[in-house]
C-alpha cells in the first residue's frame, strides 16, 4: 500500500511539473506569435509601451523583448577593418560618462539601422528591460570564433550577453546567437528561442564570463581549460551530444594509434560525416554503437589538420589533429 501511494504521489508531482512547464512554454510561444504581428515600431519608447500593455508577467515581457530584437535586428556582418578607438578622459567619472555616451549611441544605431554586433544586441535588450523595470545585467566575457583558437589563451573580452532576473532566478540570454547564423559569409535571420534562458551546461561550453559571480553561476572551468576545449557549433548546443573522449580540442595521434571519438547521445540512425582541412568531399567514418555510446573511427591524416564533424548534415564540432 505504501509503495502504491509513493508511486501515485511521484506520478502526480511529475505530471504537475510537466503540465506547468507545458503551460509555461505555450505562454511564451504565444508571446512570440504576438511579437510577429508588431509592425511600424517607431521608437524604443513605442516598443516599451506596446510590450508593457500587451503582456502581464516579467517573463513574458522579457521574452517579448528578446523575440522583437531577434526578429528585427540583423547581425552586422562587415568585412571592413576599423581602427581601434581611443577614449580620452581625465578621471574615472569622465570615463564613465564617455562610455555611457558611446553605449547610448550604439543603442540608437542598432534600433535605427536594424543592424548590430553583440554589444548592440545586449545594450538594446538591457535598455528595454530597464524601461520595463525588469532586473537584468550585462555579462562581458569571452567566446571563441574558430577552431584555430583551440589552445590559445584569450586575453581581451570579445563578447557580451545578458542575464534577466525573472521567476525568482537568473536566466541567461544571448541574442547574438538567438537572432540567426552566418552561412558562407551571409547572415541568415532565424529566431532561435533556445538562447532565451540558455541551458547552463551548454552555455559554459562556449561562453566564459569575466566576472567571478557569473563564472560561479555557470560552474565554469578555469580559463585555460576552456580555451583547450574542442570548438563547438550552434548545432552542438541544441543537441543531446556528450563527449566522453577526447575532452581536449587538440588530438595528438601517434603512428600506430587509432583516431576516434567516443560520444554519447547520438541517435543510431543519425548521419555522421567528417572532413579534414583541405578535403573537397565529405568522408564516412566507421561507427560502432554500443548501448547509449558511439565510437567513431576516422582515417588517420598524414599531416596536422583540423577535423570537422557533421551530424545530420550540420557541423557540430571541430578538433585540431596533430600527427606525431
Amino acid at each position: 500500500m505504501k509503495k502504491s501511494l509513493i508511486t501515485f504521489l511521484l506520478f502526480t508531482v511529475s505530471t504537475f511539473i510537466f503540465s506547468q512547464e507545458g503551460v509555461f512554454d505555450v505562454k511564451l510561444t504565444k508571446v512570440d506569435k504576438i511579437i510577429h504581428s508588431y509592425n511600424n515600431i517607431k521608437s524604443i519608447n513605442h516598443l516599451v509601451e506596446k510590450i508593457d500593455y500587451d503582456f502581464e508577467t516579467n517573463i513574458e515581457k522579457a521574452r517579448a523583448v528578446y523575440t522583437w530584437i531577434a526578429l528585427n535586428i540583423a547581425y552586422e556582418n562587415s568585412n571592413v577593418l576599423f581602427s581601434p578607438e581611443f577614449l580620452i578622459y581625465q578621471n574615472k567619472e569622465s570615463l564613465k560618462r564617455l562610455k555611457d555616451y558611446k553605449n547610448r549611441q550604439t543603442i540608437v544605431e542598432a534600433f535605427e539601422t536594424k543592424k548590430a554586433v553583440c554589444l548592440g544586441y545586449a545594450l538594446l535588450f538591457n535598455k528595454v528591460c530597464n524601461a520595463l523595470k525588469i532586473k537584468n545585467e550585462l555579462i562581458y566575457g569571452y567566446t571563441r570564433s574558430s577552431v584555430e583558437q583551440i589552445g590559445k589563451i584569450v586575453s581581451n573580452k570579445n563578447h557580451v550577453w545578458n542575464a534577466v532576473y525573472v521567476e525568482n532566478e537568473w536566466k541567461l540570454i544571448d541574442l547574438t546567437y538567438g537572432a540567426g547564423y552566418n552561412y558562407r559569409g551571409v547572415w541568415q535571420k532565424y529566431l532561435d528561442v533556445s538562447f532565451f534562458d540558455v541551458n547552463k551546461d551548454k552555455l559554459r561550453l562556449t561562453h566564459f564570463p569575466s566576472k567571478v559571480f557569473w563564472r560561479k553561476y555557470l560552474k565554469q572551468k578555469p580559463l585555460k581549460e576552456f580555451c583547450n576545449d574542442p570548438f563547438f557549433h550552434d548545432s552542438f548546443l541544441t543537441s543531446n551530444i556528450e563527449i566522453i573522449t577526447p575532452k581536449l580540442g587538440e588530438i595528438k595521434v601517434k603512428k600506430r594509434e587509432k583516431l576516434y571519438l567516443k560520444l554519447k547521445g547520438i541517435d543510431k540512425k543519425a548521419s555522421i560525416l567528417y572532413t579534414y582541412s583541405n578535403d573537397k568531399y565529405l568522408r564516412v567514418p566507421h561507427v560502432k554503437n554500443t548501448n547509449s555510446t558511439s565510437r567513431i573511427y576516422f582515417k588517420k591524416p598524414k599531416e596536422n589538420t583540423n577535423l570537422n564533424i557533421y551530424v545530420n548534415n550540420e557541423l557540430v564540432m571541430q578538433y585540431k589533429v596533430l600527427v606525431e
